[in-house]
């Protein structure tokens, strides 16, 4: 950065953006000076938040209002400029979530006015209880331009709705997807690992459903398939080996959790999960019924005891925009079939600025509900069409993204029992059995 001594303080006259920040930042700005809406869709980790501190520092006359989901993402941004620009404070910044706009559209006191609105994470501005105040704040401020960053515009649970379209009108000053930033080097390429933490419950089932096989011989035969099914699943299950396999070096982990109730399972498994990494394991937890939630998560942030391997068990929160220093790796225990969702948590191992390899681990099929292998296919047609616009050998090959499927063969053996199963299920026709039987 450049800076200039103003009253024996140093101050900075620029603030400095990566490089593909710097171009988006430009597009934005020029899009801004047609139409006054435009948006960022880049992917989580890439730095979107200092494209917005370097329009309010380059614009510092502006009332600017910066509004985001959670003060958990306040926090981080705050932290991330303040170790950026430690002698500058951004005055004409004054922030605000979505829930208390909310809360003052009720009320009727959102008189707010702004030269300039940011809506961070914006397709959370459709949420049917929070755009009430998103529309409040933009009806108190009919001429400001409006600003949007978010890793997608989609709101894949509320029938595909585009914020950009609704919120922006379709401008979009620069639109760049993981698997672009992947290829490029600005993102690293994890590497995705797949237990069987979850498929348990799956292969209880499939017993009850054999042992009412009112056929000994065929009772007899399925059972000799469910029980190398068992076996391999029991493998895949081995957390402390998986652990064990994958987690050298590894100091700081989120943990995403499904609910309270797993979390507090989970922390009580975590020892002996990790017995075969660590014997010091340091546990916080922040979910929204957690009073302690903020003092237990600066104590992750601010733990640096290099003995121990610290997690972070979190429920429906930190899934965007936070960005901890120092995580090496994130666990999945929270299924989800929603792309927002699973990016934002893979998205949390993933900084612009961080480590060289992450690692996620899945213990919970998200691997086949999101279809990692579209990833995967994904990535090979950004390295195919960024070939022609760059020197290949600075781009990072597909090979590069790991996937290690540790359930690969016990989730086939169940799928192969299930359809055998299914063949003699009266509710199905003929041509279904046919198609199962196919498929055997």
């Amino acid at each position: 950065h450049c800076y200039m001594s103003t009253k024996g303080i140093e101050m900075p006259n620029e603030l400095e953006l990566y490089p593909h920040n710097e171009k988006a930042y430009r597009k934005l700005l020029d899009m801004l000076s047609e139409t006054r809406r435009a948006c960022i869709i880049h992917p989580t980790g890439t730095g979107k938040a200092f494209i917005a501190y370097r329009y309010a520092f380059d614009h510092p006359k502006e009332r600017i209002l910066w509004m985001s989901p959670s003060t958990y993402i306040e926090q981080e941004q705050e932290a991330s400029i303040r170790r950026e620009l430690p002698n500058y404070e951004f005055k004409n910044i004054e922030r605000m979530t979505y829930q208390t706009a909310m809360h003052r559209a009720q009320k009727g006191n959102l008189d707010i006015h702004a030269d300039t609105v940011i809506f961070d994470e914006f397709h959370h501005t459709g949420a049917p209880q929070w755009s009430r105040g998103v529309e409040g704040v933009i009806e108190c401020n009919p001429d400001a331009n409006l600003i949007g960053l978010s890793a997608t515009s989609i709101r894949y649970s509320d029938s595909g709705r585009d914020m950009s379209d609704e919120l922006f009108d379709g401008h979009i000053a620069s639109y760049m997807s993981l698997t672009d930033c992947w290829v490029l080097g600005i993102l690293p390429v994890p590497t995705y690992v797949t237990a069987g933490y979850s498929i348990n419950g799956y292969i209880e089932d499939l017993g009850e459903r054999i042992a009412k096989e009112e056929s000994a011989g065929r009772r007899a035969e399925l059972l000799a398939d469910f029980n190398e099914l068992r076996d391999c699943a029991s493998r895949a299950a081995n957390l402390p080996a998986i652990f064990q396999k994958y987690f050298e070096g590894i100091e700081k982990v989120i943990v995403f959790c499904p609910n309270v109730f797993e979390l507090n399972e989970i922390e009580k498994m975590c020892p002996r999960w990790f017995s075969r990494v660590n014997g010091n394991v340091h546990t916080y937890v922040v979910h929204s019924s957690n009073p302690f939630g903020t003092s237990e998560y600066d104590g992750f942030k601010e733990d640096d005891d290099e003995t121990a391997i610290k997690l972070l068990l979190c429920v429906n929160q930190l899934n965007e925009g936070v960005h901890i220093k120092g995580v090496d790796a994130v666990i999945m225990v929270r299924r989800t079939s929603s792309p927002t969702i699973f990016y934002q948590q893979l998205g949390r191992a993933l900084t612009a600025a961080g480590n060289f390899e992450p690692l996620v681990i899945d213990l919970v099929d998200n691997f086949e509900m999101i279809g990692i292998e579209q990833i995967v296919s994904m990535m090979s047609e950004s390295y195919a069409r960024l070939s022609g616009e760059n020197d290949p050998e600075e781009l990072i090959p597909p090979s590069a993204f790991k996937v290690i499927d540790h359930e690969k063969n016990a989730r086939h053996l169940a799928k192969n029992l299930e359809r055998r199963l299914a063949l003699r299920s009266e509710k199905l026709t003929i041509d279904e059995k046919i198609a199962l039987w196919k498929g055997l």
